[in-house]
């Protein structure tokens, strides 16, 4: 290998190995799962869900990461503050972060709306396993049909090729 492909694959590494350290995961999960995630009044998602914050060298020097405030509400009316000051040192790979639902009224229309987005979450496992195995039997098909086709040319004599029996 040349010594430019050598360093173009170094610095390449260097720049992808940089750049993923500077991100960090805060996974916003609940109990019961499925509240709205909301950072500085946007709509982040259902949780759990995964937030990625840059650090800054000041940050990363601190050893603490500080995110923007962010809430939970459950479909109930129930809310939450979520965590936003987590340690580097104690999660340096990112971190899940639960908050637990309040003890208020109402808390079985937030299981209940937790198992259906469950339900949703494995419908669309089930779907995309589906589509996959479609997807890897026509190509299995089509595979055959060229096999097929190849040895058809074959025997009329019209293909000279290693693969004709």
């Amino acid at each position: 290998m040349s010594n430019s492909k050598i360093f173009i694959t170094l610095f390449t590494a260097a720049v992808i190995s940089g750049c993923a350290s500077n991100q960090y995961s805060v996974t916003y999960a609940s109990d019961p799962a499925g509240a709205q995630v909301y950072c500085n009044g946007e709509a982040e998602g259902y949780t759990p869900v995964t937030l990625y914050y840059t650090l800054d060298e000041e940050t990363k020097n601190r050893g603490v990461l500080n995110t923007v405030p962010c809430r939970l509400n459950w479909v109930s009316g129930a809310s939450a503050k979520a965590n936003s000051q987590f340690s580097l040192s104690e999660f340096p790979n990112g971190v899940i972060t639960t908050t637990r639902r309040p003890n208020e009224p109402n808390a079985h229309i937030d299981h209940s709306f937790a198992l259906q987005l469950e339900q949703n979450r494995q419908m669309n496992q089930v779907l995309q396993n589906t589509q996959a195995i479609q997807a890897e039997q026509w190509r299995v098909k089509q595979q055959m049909q060229q096999e097929k086709n190849t040895q058809n040319l074959c025997n009329l004599g019209l293909l000279n090729h290693p693969g004709c029996r």
